[in-house]
């Protein structure tokens, strides 16, 4: 049997989410981050449907040469730049613009000679501690990136940590240790922002924003907190799987491994061909529900390897029919949080064997 579950992919709330983030940063070119298989939506559909953004970022250079052979010409910025000789000629091949945050990469970049020069980002390591460089390094890195024949130009970038967070210090550490480091590097672009910063700390919308998240329509802030209104983001992934039984059960009957869950009165309930294979967490520490004809049923027991049980006591379904597991009815932050992850982890963990479907 085929696996029948899948991920609908609302081409148009791409869009729709593009536009609304440029609302937010208006002055600034949008840098749509598409690693990881575009958050788990799919690299060439989601970058072909984003094609009004300004800049492709990637993490790695297969990434970045899987653009290009699908025709992409937008700029594309590879977050981890080259790693080797062989890389760095990739990336001036295929004109693919590199992160540059190690000594390692300077010394390959004045060492080998490219038939063309890249534009590189010097990447600041503001406070992430992370990739990048010191302030402390970073005015003679760039002077040696200035004088370097294999760069034709510089661009400044660093990433921040907490920015999810409302009014907090340390982002504000962060905006102002990066703009003392760049004194003297006039005429660079810069980049700062990521989502949550597009959105709430206007000072870092630079000559660049880097959205990722909220490009498919989830919002970057912590649940708990009030945050500039981003209702409007449209969810664009919608996970997707067929009940394939139906029974009934009786009081004090246990369900799934470990007997984890007891009926506590006699119970209709489905079994749906979707598991931790598939990319549901199994490490959800309280009950979740899934959508049916939009009434919301909860899962019971413990999520099995390709199969999750669902109460199904006050909903009409039918065998074969597909319930919502995340989406439109459902939050895919309510499943994270419920399995103590991220949202960005359920996205990416989608298997690549649930199939995408676009629309």
């Amino acid at each position: 049997m085929i696996r029948s579950a899948h991920a609908l992919i609302r081409l148009e709330s791409l869009t729709h989410n593009l536009n609304l983030i440029r609302s937010f940063a208006p002055d600034s070119k949008v840098m749509a981050v598409v690693k990881a298989d575009a958050y788990g939506h799919g690299l060439i559909k989601t970058a072909q449907a984003l094609n009004q953004s300004d800049a492709f970022a990637v993490a790695c250079i297969n990434e970045a040469l899987t653009l290009r052979s699908a025709g992409i010409l937008h700029p594309i910025i590879c977050l981890q730049g080259f790693a080797n000789q062989q890389e760095l000629r990739d990336f001036s091949n295929s004109n693919i613009q590199a992160v540059v945050h190690s000594e390692h990469q300077v010394a390959l970049l004045r060492s080998e000679k490219l038939k063309q020069g890249l534009c590189v980002w010097l990447k600041i390591d503001t406070g992430m501690s992370r990739l990048g460089f010191s302030e402390e390094e970073a005015q003679a890195v760039y002077q040696q990136l200035d004088n370097c024949n294999n760069v034709s130009k510089i661009r400044l970038m660093t990433h921040l940590a907490n920015a999810d967070i409302l009014d907090e210090a340390s982002t504000y550490r962060q905006q102002a240790n990066f703009d003392h480091t760049i004194v003297g590097m006039e005429g660079c672009e810069r980049s700062i922002a990521n989502s949550a910063a597009s959105f709430a700390y206007p000072k870092t919308q630079r000559d660049w924003i880097r959205p990722g998240l909220a490009l498919y329509g989830i919002s970057p802030f912590q649940n708990e907190q009030s945050h500039p209104d981003v209702s409007g983001l449209k969810p664009v992934m919608s996970v997707r799987a067929p009940v394939i039984a139906i029974k009934q059960v009786k009081q004090g009957d246990r369900i799934g491994y470990g007997g984890s869950y007891t009926c506590p009165q006699n119970m209709r309930i489905g079994i749906v061909a979707m598991g931790y294979a598939d990319g549901y967490p199994r490490s959800l520490e309280k009950t979740v529900p899934v959508s049916v004809r939009g009434h919301l049923c909860d899962v019971l027991g413990r999520v099995s390897m390709d199969m999750i049980t669902i109460d199904l006591s006050d909903c009409d379904c039918e065998i074969g029919e597909h319930i919502e597991l995340w989406g439109d009815d459902v939050p895919v932050a309510d499943i994270a949080e419920a399995a103590n992850t991220i949202t960005y982890e359920l996205l990416c963990r989608i298997a690549a064997h649930v199939r995408r479907e676009y629309v």
